[in-house]
């Protein structure tokens, strides 16, 4: 019961800050130019239901690109790895760091390819997304050319209650076909983007069941299935987002949290111990599900995955999502409201 009423705390105050900040909320959620490659999916994206593409590439060894709509009208560029162990597959959501397309050493989602792959062979359905803003999902010119806009605060709330519940209802239908179990669904973020998925986490863990049954254990759920995050140097800070609040609700979800970080990078490292000391849970049966790991070297974000350090990371990322999440006994059930049926 604590954990309900703080996570409805917690969205409230959410809520209060997009309130409080107008001016960057209507520039958030104003449309962004197209191209001509655009314009269909763009004519096409109000018959579009959140988690439907506009639009979706071939699908090549598992592999399809895809554009979702987000319910202020944005296109959220992704590519979807498909599992081939078919409906008890543990599903991936990977988003980079969150910082603009002017943003330094800025990597989009296909930096990712090798690692989802793995994740993929390893049984993993998995997703890479390009959140607004970012990568390829930033308002284009005239000519094609992508536009240096700023990732202003309410981006990264509406990253959360918007782009990411896009993806989510389209991971959705992929459950609802019997291609992936949503129950075990996993975050791995990069930078600024590890707020936004813990901010995500919280929503999902806030919503109720159906009423479509007489009792609670009964109903059909909406919700709780972010089952473990894995962040590579967080940011103890974004805007838009009451980080405070937010670690402090995750602190008491059932969600196995790892924390890593550049030990030789002094911000990294202080951003990391204090995101970390935010959920840290004391005893030893914590001891696996609340990890932090701050290695000798100044590694920052995706950084992780580059060169000598890629293997291991990746060995890391698929070993604690395999125990914290894949091997959960969470069986697949119908997500359907039985009122609908």
């Amino acid at each position: 019961m604590t954990i309900w009423k703080s996570v409805s705390v917690v969205a409230f105050l959410i809520t209060c800050q997009l309130a409080a900040i107008p001016s960057a909320h209507a520039q958030a959620k104003t449309p962004p130019a197209k191209n001509q490659k655009d314009a269909k999916a763009d004519s096409d994206s109000k018959k579009s239901p959140t988690g439907t593409p506009l639009s979706k590439s071939a699908a090549k060894d598992g592999v399809q690109d895809l554009v979702l709509p987000t319910p202020d009208g944005w296109q959220i560029h992704c590519t979807y790895y498909e599992s081939p162990a078919g409906r008890e597959s543990a599903c991936v959501i990977m988003l980079n760091s969150t910082d603009g397309v002017v943003a330094k050493d800025t990597r989009n989602r296909r930096f990712f390819q090798p690692t989802a792959v793995a994740l993929q062979k390893a049984g993993f359905a998995v997703i890479t997304a390009d959140l607004r803003k970012h990568g390829d999902s930033v308002p284009m010119s005239p000519t094609g050319e992508p536009l240096p806009v700023k990732i202003g605060p309410a981006d990264y709330a509406l990253m959360a209650s918007g782009d990411l519940e896009s993806i989510k209802a389209f991971l959705m239908e992929q459950h609802r076909t019997e291609k992936l179990n949503i129950r075990k669904l996993s975050i791995v973020a990069f930078g600024s983007s590890c707020m936004v998925a813990a901010a995500f986490t919280v929503e999902d863990w806030a919503k109720t069941p159906y009423p479509d049954a007489p009792t609670l254990d009964q109903r059909t759920p909406r919700g709780q299935d972010v089952r473990a995050l894995v962040m590579y140097s967080p940011n103890a800070s974004v805007k838009g987002i009451n980080t405070a609040g937010i670690l402090k609700t995750v602190k008491g979800l059932a969600v196995p949290i790892y924390v890593v970080a550049g030990g030789g990078n002094k911000t990294d490292k202080a951003d990391a111990e204090k995101v970390f000391k935010g959920i840290e849970l004391k005893g030893e049966q914590f001891k696996e599900s609340r990890k932090m790991l701050l290695t000798s070297t100044p590694t920052h974000a995706e950084a992780f995955l580059e060169g000598s350090l890629a293997a291991t990371t990746q060995k890391d990322i698929i070993d604690f999502l395999t125990k914290n999440a894949k091997d959960l006994e969470l069986p697949w059930r119908d997500r359907t409201d039985r009122r609908s049926k």
